[in-house]
């Protein structure tokens, strides 16, 4: 895996480490701004800037067990991808360990949940529930309907919707709340969250679903989104029952470094997240 950077945090071997993170610089299928393929060193870089206890949990992350495998291989065909990222998530996952992962373009989250099979929570602008898109069933605007097919409609929700095609309405796509909905009043997000949340969680973020004031680095921005501080929401409904991560969605190249900053802390913000006490 040929990436040299890693996360600041990062600081244990392998084998001692709770928390694996590992890129997957992948955009063959992008269909607007390019360049997601970059984003998991920008990730890295913007951890450099970051101290590493949380405040918000109280938690210093350089105690905390996380290991950086650098990235896969740069793949273009996207089944080739989601083949060498269900065997790294195997891995990680059949060694007890909580895979983090830095796409790449959004299309990189089937290759997890085909391993994990758990319930999905996605952050996204879109519902991502087309069959095919640009001739592959793999592309970035499928992987909530593949993700359907894999754990059933009713263990998907989608957490930001507000752009979708009448192809997508017409098939009747897995659950969701609108940015409309979670910025007026996200109550009924936390309810359902919080029944939603007994079963094992792998949580993904497309960047797109945060508003371009807060996100603007992605590859198809849509205005009206989210305030990041969703992501606290969610993970106080149903942070207890996350068996993954992933970071999506985000193009250098069209960033402030805004984008990659708050991609760095909400990895942060996670496993400080699941490094509090619990009671068994």
């Amino acid at each position: 895996m040929p990436s040299p950077l890693k996360f600041c945090d990062s600081s244990d071997s392998y084998e001692n480490a709770k928390y694996i993170i590992f890129g997957v610089p992948f955009d063959a299928t992008v269909s607007y701004r390019s360049g997601t393929k970059f984003a998991p060193n920008e990730i890295r870089k913007a951890s450099y800037n970051m101290e590493s206890y949380s405040i918000f949990r109280g938690v210093d992350l350089k105690n905390s067990g996380i290991f950086d495998m650098g990235d896969i291989e740069e793949y273009h065909d996207p089944e080739d991808m989601l083949e060498e990222v269900y065997t790294v998530v195997d891995g990680i996952v059949s060694d007890h360990k909580f895979p983090i992962m830095l796409g790449g373009e959004h299309s990189i989250s089937t290759g997890a949940i085909r391993r994990i099979k758990s319930r999905v929570v996605f952050i996204d602008a879109h519902t991502d529930f087309r069959d095919s898109y640009m001739g592959t069933k793999n592309s970035h605007a499928c992987v909530a309907r593949r993700a359907t097919e894999i754990v059933g409609k009713e263990n998907v929700v989608s957490v930001g919707i507000r752009s979708v095609s009448m192809e997508e309405i017409r098939d009747g796509p897995q659950k969701y709340f609108t940015s409309f909905e979670v910025n007026s009043d996200s109550s009924k997000l936390k309810t359902f969250l919080n029944e939603f949340g007994k079963s094992p969680i792998y949580f993904s973020i497309d960047f797109d679903g945060f508003d371009p004031a807060y996100a603007p680095g992605v590859g198809t921005p849509e205005p009206f989104g989210l305030n990041p501080m969703v992501v606290m929401d969610i993970l106080d409904s149903v942070g207890d029952k996350l068996v993954g991560l992933d970071l999506n969605e985000i193009t250098p190249t069209f960033d402030n470094g805004n984008t990659s900053m708050l991609a760095a802390r909400i990895i942060q913000e996670v496993v400080s997240y699941l490094e509090l006490p619990r009671n068994e």
